[in-house]
């Protein structure tokens, strides 16, 4: 479909000029849209716009100067007024996206003091007004979060589930392309309030030591204590720690991981489970390996990544 852009402004100084004016108006139309702006284009526009008001605006020592001159050097001066506007809330508007590549981890701190480890792949999103309006982050993926003590609550949402704290440490894993669609909560100091967001009131509070996992099958997670919980926050130390976890998701970790590509060519084998401790993984070679030997499956390299077959 054609897409018809407005053109309110039709200035006696010529094409060129209407067509700045125009495209400034337009780019802040579509701050408020869904269309993306790059920073390059709104700089652009705008000194365009600067460079016609500061260089070709009417003499007015000159008696010449039209009244309707002086009308078109109001309107440029008040669209570029408008667009820094308009850019200006859209900046402050549009959450803070932080995505850790594969094959890393990051340390995020956050405005309130508290902060977030995060592990390959996890994605972290929030407000440029945390720690003022509120303390709510969005995260897919798992991440350690040392939360500093405050009046507002710190809220972390994860693939259907919240977490809400004053001051504490625990970890969250929650990653949506896990087949379970599971979320799994380790606290490691303080309390923690945990509950699904379809389902507020059945909160269930955890302490030091507890962990909580949910699904999109639960109503309220369940409560439970870790036979290790270092080993549950042991991907900060750069370890690999799988226990009877299924195929897929032991390989979907060693993608994010290792930054590479794992094809499983073998049917029905993605929801075997596996148990397998890695201090210091060399390679995922060396992991794949062990999971062929003891499978009694075959791997082999490609051109982008690595495939597993019988």
């Amino acid at each position: 479909m054609e897409n018809h852009k407005n053109t309110p402004f039709n200035s006696p100084n010529g094409d060129k000029e209407n067509e700045e004016l125009n495209h400034v108006w337009n780019l802040a139309e579509s701050a408020y849209s869904e269309t993306e702006i790059s920073t390059e284009q709104v700089e652009e526009a705008l000194q365009n716009v600067h460079s016609r008001i500061d260089d070709s605006g009417p003499d007015y020592s000159s008696n010449q100067t039209s009244s309707q001159e002086r009308y078109w050097l109001y309107a440029r001066y008040l669209v570029a007024a408008a667009a820094l506007i308009t850019f200006g809330l859209y900046f402050l508007f549009t959450p803070i996206h932080i995505s850790v590549p594969y094959g890393e981890m990051a340390t995020i701190e956050l405005p309130d003091g508290s902060s977030v480890e995060l592990n390959s792949g996890s994605e972290l999103t929030y407000s440029r007004f945390f720690g003022r309006a509120d303390r709510d982050l969005t995260l897919n993926g798992e991440g350690y979060f040392s939360v500093e003590p405050a009046n507002a609550p710190f809220r972390v949402k994860s693939n259907g589930t919240v977490t809400e704290v004053l001051g504490t440490q625990f970890n969250i894993r929650s990653w949506r392309d896990d087949p379970n669609s599971e979320t799994v909560l380790t606290v490691t100091d303080g309390k923690v309030d945990f509950f699904a967001e379809r389902s507020e009131h059945h909160k269930v509070t955890l302490t030091a030591g507890k962990l909580s996992r949910w699904n999109l099958e639960m109503e309220i997670p369940i409560v439970e204590e870790p036979l290790n919980i270092t080993d549950r926050i042991g991907w900060k130390e750069n370890r690999l720690i799988f226990k009877e976890q299924s195929l897929i998701v032991i390989l979907h970790e060693l993608e994010r991981r290792f930054d590479t590509r794992i094809s499983l060519e073998v049917p029905g084998a993605g929801l075997d489970t596996l148990t397998a401790y890695y201090a210091e993984p060399k390679s995922v070679a060396a992991v794949l390996e062990d999971i062929s030997t003891v499978k009694g499956f075959r791997f082999a390299e490609t051109a982008n990544g690595y495939r597993i077959f019988k």
